[in-house]
């Protein structure tokens, strides 16, 4: 997005730490209090491509004991488990003005960062048992990672750059990611290959962060959908598919992330695959000179007003 853009954006975002709490699975309930009208008969859910959600097991004990067939969005805040794990989210900014390639983005500009990032008991274990200096675990990354010079700094676990436009009420999420998980696996590798008693000790990190690792990628695009409607006001979401992401971007194919995360994890939050590409990513020249080379280009959809207007929609009898 333009430069300009992005500092009014940042401007009006929300300053000092914002805390994020989330369990496995959470995005079931989550992301229903986003889609749901105020209320909502269960079985016109039901008929929609949401009824997964209905079918998650945090959010099918509810549904047994709604008496009325209704499902109310008050009543979602209610579904909750322990343990949850914390979390710190920040913004920043990645990319350039004249440098796409580099930077990986759909169209010159920058994006918007949310970072999500570990709590402050990250740096004590690791200084305890990995880096007695206290180093950062990205310290030497060159993506829009946390660095240990930072005010109130936290180890970010991973990533979404975002790219959006106001106009035609739409956000594309370019990239979920994380390095932190990859190198965290790297080490255990390192440890339990080794063996020693050193390295034993060192295991007492890791078990700690396997914790973060099974929900990085939920908790992740979780905190994401919520941003971009709460506190971007935007309602039409894209995603690149795992085709889309190094074909739009121009990325070399041995950059392409995890497939999973460009499968898998859509269809849990039940975004939909279409041929449309967000409106404002139509209006560039790149784009469009992409297509009329591969012209069946991808993505990932999710409207938040969808079941919203579905329902009004169904006539009653």
């Amino acid at each position: 997005m333009d430069t300009q853009l992005l500092n009014e954006v940042i401007a009006c975002l929300p300053k000092g730490k914002t805390l994020f709490r989330y369990f496995k699975g959470a995005f079931a309930s989550r992301l229903l209090s986003i889609l749901l009208p105020r209320h909502c008969e269960i079985k016109d859910i039901k008929q929609t491509r949401f009824a997964s959600l209905l079918a998650h097991p945090s959010i099918k004990p509810m549904l047994a004991n709604s008496g009325d067939g209704k499902l109310k969005r008050r009543t979602l805040s209610n579904v909750w488990q322990e343990p949850s794990l914390p979390f710190l989210l920040t913004v920043t900014r990645w990319g350039a003005k004249n440098d796409r390639g580099w930077h990986q983005t759909s169209r010159f500009g920058e994006n918007l960062v949310l970072q999500l990032n570990l709590p402050v008991e990250h740096q004590r274990l690791y200084k305890q048992y990995i880096d007695k200096s206290g180093y950062s675990l990205n310290g030497h990354s060159c993506h829009p990672v946390q660095q240990p010079d930072a005010k109130n700094f936290r180890e970010t676990l991973a990533w979404s750059r975002i790219d959006l436009d106001f106009e035609t009420n739409e956000a594309l999420i370019e990239e979920i990611q994380s390095d932190a998980v990859r190198d965290v696996f790297d080490l255990a590798k390192e440890y339990r290959d080794c063996g020693c008693r050193y390295c034993e000790q060192k295991l007492n990190y890791v078990r700690w962060f396997d914790a973060y690792r099974l929900v990085w990628a939920e908790a992740m695009l979780c905190a994401t959908i919520e941003f971009i409607h709460f506190e971007l006001g935007i309602e039409r979401v894209f995603l690149h598919t795992a085709r889309s992401g190094w074909q739009v971007k121009n990325m070399d194919e041995s950059w392409q992330p995890p497939r999973s995360l460009y499968s898998d994890l859509p269809k849990k939050f039940c975004f939909k695959q279409t041929w449309a590409a967000p409106e404002f990513l139509l209006q560039t020249r790149c784009y469009q000179r992409l297509i009329r080379k591969q012209p069946d280009i991808d993505f990932y959809q999710l409207s938040l007003n969808e079941l919203n207007q579905n329902v009004i929609r169904q006539p009653r009898i």
